[in-house]
């Protein structure tokens, strides 16, 4: 490649060593070197050559400048091959240069640069290394450089140790002075991560008792201990790569690098525990529990008992006051206490788990027979404790079950001694207690004197829990501990009789004596014992199948018959679920038998709904709830509702409770099942026998004219479409042939007749019945869910229908044709000369024609004076709803092409802008002119429908053209339908000078395109349509029927204050968009318009100064007005954009 003469490149070295030049001229000459040498068209050692003068000159800042630009393209060209010679040179020159103190700069970049190159293009050899870090220790005084400099001296060293470990291994004493003396009294940020992470690093290279490590653990640790904790005063925008946490955490890692620290950490971070500042206390805590994993038993073990009761002072002697005199408020003491609590309880595990295994008897001996926890457990054991006792301090009762379960669950041995000593006292405790309760109810009506001990209760579950993890730890070798002479799971044995007496009694005895909120912890801590003890593994599990069965049996009785007592119910199906769970996952096929004949069979049976005392939503929540224990039972409950909607559908002959009932058996089996099962398993099967099965009773249902009764003709449609949509092509295939012989046999339409062509535009449409229309639905609800793939018979047919249909205004009609035309379905019997596009354009011109007509139609009726005025009037009304369903009817067919990509839409589209704009005399219709009334208000309703259009094109749907349903969805087709129409509407609109109907309509018409397009794509055309869309939000805002519009324009308008281009069109037009806001502040028909409006003030303090600065009154103004709105919500936001404005100076 030919070179670059000398002229073109001197320049930029020029311009690099010229002080007096801009930063960003000497980063361009610095990209534009480095591209030449990049490139080959700049040899290196030609660059190097030619700023000899530059590298080796008496004046020092020419020098250092020099060699600064050699080192910055080196760190550019990291990728391109250099030789073993040019390698050399360079580190012979970057590591002569580090003794230059004036140019050292340029060396430590140089020399970084050459330690980050990679093997494969040439990097710098063991022995260069060596000799950079001697040159390095020897001349290079670290503390006495810039921030920047000592940032780029401890990268060095970090990746020499990193990358080059056997280049300092040889070293002696000097390698761990040269550190120390590097990282001492360091208090940059980054310089202090990079440092702590040094120090972690070297000590794990002398892991030797004789080694380095241990020779200067107390040196380096006194230089690390001067940072903890770390305190860190640097603000958010000081633009640090170091956080606070990042700082804490590689200091942290430093003080586990090396067990030699061992004699003077752990005395340090005890002592922090008795700080009074809270993150202090947080920090000892996460450094204690990582050094006693690091440190290793042995070392550890003389520090337990002062670590036990460090923590122990953590966890039950926390001072509140202490707390709160160094928090914000309470909600951040109730943050931090619970934070200090978590991490002793981690930590307390962490040391049992690895303390534990040396001496496990000296350890336990600590915790379990500590004067404080004995007595604790004794105090809430004993008889005369009452539950309110226990209750008022709940914390130290948890903390005291949570030590007890941390120590239990850590061992085998461990959960044995903890049962040994208190396991027994508890239950007996427990039993007494509940015998009273229970003797007091049967013979007196008074408060009870002793009511359930609520703490023996709570530590009794919570040693349960500890016994089931020890079981699921050792579940594939558990004969060792059935067989012990002494071991917790015989304790748990002889005691399981009178637990699960115990536990139920607590589900069944309706206890008086004692508040709801108590007795909630009472079911609350039952129903979680018998949780535990239904989930042990089967082949260590202390229930006897007989006692699991009687668990089951107990919280199915709970679901079946006590669904008053809301709060046991739904713990007690939560209990059932994770029950379900727990058998499916450990594959207990024992236990599953029996789980699926006591409480599937049960609850999931829909045989006698009308029996029952449950209501009906919480048996099918009941129902699905335990489905979701597993596949099978999903699909045992899906099979279920499949039967108990089959046998009801039957029976819906003028019963309104039958109708309402299979409405909810179906809203539940597709909108929870049916999404659940096809998660998991496949359910195409299952669908398509369901979906032939309802075809038979809506075959039964038509001709006993009661396929239309009470809601249940929807219900049945949506199921139909989701039953289908999860179908295989194949399996669509029957369903559709299914539904079409069942229609073709039924409709009073000729349908032979519909077979052979398409209707043309000028021939009549025919009569039909309601029990057509009803057929008709259910036909389209296949129609909608079909797959692109799946073949149609007898298409032409269908379209004739369901054209007939449209043109009466049907939209289940309009949403079938959608479907066809949007996934270009097929069948041979479309042959060439009729193609589907021939059939779509027949389609639209009778639609565009039959609304046409009805306008025509209806202005000779005005102008009629013979006919009669309420005759006429009738026959108007009908025939403009007709024509208003019509209307929608297209949209829907437009929003199939439009979402394929096809170019038929633009027909749709431009009739649709004709309806809109078509009113062109309404400006002038005065209220008197009663012979214009009808006339007009048949324009209005049709642009008004015609606007509405729009929206379902731009809209997302769930009945119709979604993933869901298969439509095909070409990428972006929103943004170009949406670019397309903007400067159409801009015409119109603009056109439109005067508030007229007209221009009412098109604002309408412009809301929802904007606010159904992506709001980058509006954010582009910002600058053209933010005035139009502020003014139609003032327009809009007036008549409550465009309330769910406002709302959404607004959202779009909030969406711009998030972009800065959006942000720089409000600017320019502040004074409109704040009058607005405003107004909107006090919009009456919908609250979260209000809330937007005032979020939007708040964003907009966002702003340049200058420019806002002047709307401040008007907005607070508007703030302080808002503060009596009658919903709190509002009137939050109304407080929170005051005090922003308040505030704004």
């Amino acid at each position: 490649m030919a070179k670059v003469p000398v002229g073109q490149w001197v320049p930029h070295v020029e311009a690099f060593v010229d002080v007096s030049r801009p930063p960003a001229q000497h980063s361009a000459s610095v990209d534009a070197l480095s591209a030449l040498v990049n490139k080959d068209k700049l040899p290196l050692f030609d660059l190097v050559s030619k700023m000899e003068m530059y590298l080796t000159t008496t004046d020092h800042i020419v020098r250092s400048r020099g060699i600064l630009l050699l080192g910055e393209i080196l760190c550019r060209i990291s990728f391109k091959q250099l030789d073993v010679n040019a390698i050399s040179t360079l580190s012979d020159f970057f590591i002569s240069r580090l003794s230059d103190w004036q140019a050292l700069r340029g060396a430590l970049v140089g020399c970084l640069a050459l330690l980050h190159r990679k093997q494969t293009v040439g990097s710098i050899i063991t022995s260069d290394v060596k000799r950079l870090l001697e040159t390095f220790l020897h001349d290079v005084q670290v503390q006495s450089l810039a921030a920047a400099d000592r940032k780029l001296c401890f990268q060095i060293l970090n990746y020499i140790l990193d990358h080059y470990p056997e280049a300092v291994k040889t070293k002696g004493d000097e390698l761990l002075y040269g550190i120390c003396e590097a990282i001492d009294e360091e208090k940059d940020p980054e310089c202090l991560k990079l440092s702590f992470h040094l120090v972690e690093a070297v000590m794990k290279l002398f892991p030797d008792p004789s080694g380095l490590a241990a020779q200067f653990a107390s040196e380096v640790f006194e230089i690390l201990s001067k940072y903890y904790p770390v305190y860190f005063t640097h603000g958010v925008g000081d633009d640090l790569d170091a956080t606070r946490d990042d700082l804490s955490k590689a200091l942290m890692h430093a003080f586990c690098s090396t067990p030699y620290f061992e004699p003077f950490a752990i005395p340090l971070l005890l002592d922090k525990l008795s700080s009074s500042l809270p993150l202090a206390k947080l920090d000892s805590l996460k450094y204690l529990d990582n050094c006693i994993r690091c440190y290793g038993a042995d070392r550890m073990g003389r520090h337990a008992t002062t670590i036990w009761f460090k923590l122990k002072e953590v966890i039950f002697s926390l001072s509140i006051d202490q707390i709160l005199s160094t928090s914000g408020s309470p909600k951040d003491m109730e943050k931090n206490k619970n934070q200090l609590v978590s991490e002793a309880l981690t930590c307390l595990k962490t040391a049992i788990t690895h303390m534990g295994a040396s001496d496990e008897d000296r350890l336990i001996n600590l915790i379990l027979m500590d004067e404080d926890i004995v007595s604790s457990i004794h105090a809430v054991a004993s008889e005369e404790t009452s539950v309110l006792t226990s209750l008022q301090n709940p914390i130290q009762l948890h903390a005291l079950g949570s030590v007890i379960c941390i120590l239990a669950e850590s061992s085998t041995y461990f959960c044995t001694r903890v049962l040994q000593a208190h396991f027994a006292r508890l239950v007996d405790s427990l039993k007494f207690s509940a015998g009273r309760e229970s003797q007091h109810l049967n013979n007196c009506s008074g408060p009870s004197s002793a009511p359930i001990n609520y703490g023996a209760l709570y530590l009794s579950v919570q040693m349960l829990s500890s016994c089931r993890e020890v079981a699921l730890a050792c579940r594939e070798d558990f004969s060792p501990i059935k067989s012990a002479k002494e071991s917790w799971w015989l304790i748990l044995q002889k005691k399981m009789d009178s637990i699960i007496h115990l536990l139920q009694s607590l589900l069944t005895i309706d206890s008086q004596s004692v508040r709801s909120a108590v007795r909630q912890e009472y079911v609350s801590s039952a129903v979680k014992g018998l949780i535990i003890l239904a989930t042990f593994p089967e082949q260590c599990s202390p229930l006897s199948a007989s006692a699991y069965e009687d668990v089951l049996l107990t919280l199915t009785s709970v679901i079946m018959s006590k669904y008053e007592n809301v709060h046991l119910w739904r713990l007690s199906l939560k209990a059932l679920t994770s029950i379900g769970s727990f058998t499916v996952e450990f594959h207990a096929s024992q236990k599953e038998n029996i789980y699926n004949k006591v409480v599937v069979d049960k609850i999931c049976s829909l045989d006698e709904l009308y029996d029952t005392s449950v209501p009906l939503n919480l048996r099918l929540e009941a129902c699905f709830e335990v489905g979701a224990s597993g596949p099978n039972c999903m699909l045992r409950v899906a099979k279920s509702l499949e039967e108990a909607v089959v046998s009801n559908i039957s029976e819906v002959n003028g019963r309104i409770e039958c109708a309402e009932l299979v409405v909810n058996l179906l809203e539940c089996y597709c909108g929870r099942v049916l999404p659940w099962l096809f998660s998991f398993v496949g359910v195409n099967e299952l669908a398509l026998n369901f979906a032939i099965r309802l075809w038979n009773e809506i075959k039964d249902l038509a001709i006993s004219d009661r396929i239309g009764s009470q809601g249940l003709h929807s219900s049945l449609m949506m199921g139909m479409k989701l039953l289908v949509g999860v179908c295989t092509e194949e399996q669509q295939s029957l369903i559709v042939q299914k539904a079409y012989s069942t229609i073709s046999s039924m409709l009073s339409l000729p349908v032979k007749s519909m077979t052979q062509h398409l209707l043309a535009v000028n021939e009549p449409v025919s009569l039909y019945s309601v029990r057509d229309t009803s057929l008709m639905c259910m036909l389209s609800s296949v129609i909608v869910g079909l797959r692109p793939q799946t073949p149609l018979p007898d298409m032409m047919m269908m379209i004739n229908l369901f054209t007939i249909f449209l043109l009466k205004g049907q939209i289940p009609a309009a949403h079938a044709l959608a479907s066809i035309f949007n996934k270009n379905l097929q069948n041979s019997e479309v042959s060439r000369e009729n193609k589907l596009d021939k059939v779509l354009d027949t389609i639209l011109q009778k639609c565009f024609s039959t609304i046409s007509l009805s306008s025509n139609m209806k202005m000779s009726f005005s102008n009629a004076g013979h006919l009669d005025g309420a005759n006429c009037s009738e026959s108007l009304s009908g025939s403009i709803e007709s024509k208003n369903s019509i209307l929608s009817g297209l949209a829907w067919l437009g929003k199939g092409l439009l979402m394929r990509g096809d170019e038929k839409v633009k027909d749709v589209s431009v009739f649709l802008l004709k309806c809109l704009c078509s009113d062109k005399s309404l400006a002038g219709i005065s209220s008197h002119q009663e012979e214009h009334d009808i006339n007009g208000s048949s324009y209005a309703s049709r642009a008004t429908s015609a606007a509405d259009a729009f929206h379902v094109m731009m809209s997302d749907s769930e009945v119709c053209l979604n993933k869901k349903f298969h439509a095909r969805i070409k990428p972006l087709y929103k943004q170009r339908f949406f670019s397309i129409l903007m400067p159409i509407f801009l015409s119109k609109i603009k056109e439109s000078t005067v508030m007229t109907t007209n221009r009412l309509v098109l604002y309408r018409a412009f809301g929802h395109i904007i606010s159904n397009a992506p709001v980058p794509a509006v954010i582009t055309e910002a600058h053209q349509i933010l005035l139009v869309m502020v003014d139609s939000l003032a327009k809009l805002s007036q008549d409550i029927k465009d309330k769910d519009l406002v709302y959404s324009t607004l959202l779009v308008l909030s969406g711009m204050l998030m972009d800065e281009k959006g942000k720089e069109c409000i600017v320019e037009n502040i004074h409109i968009v704040v009058s607005v806001l405003t107004q909107l502040v006090s919009y009456p028909h919908m609250m979260v318009a209000r809330e937007t409006a005032l979020q939007c003030l708040v964003a907009m303090s966002s702003l340049p100064h200058s420019k806002i600065y002047r709307m401040r009154p008007q907005i607070l103004q508007a703030a302080i007005k808002a503060l009596d709105d009658k919903k709190r919500i509002v009137r939050q936001e109304a407080v929170r954009c005051r005090q922003t404005w308040q505030s704004f100076a």
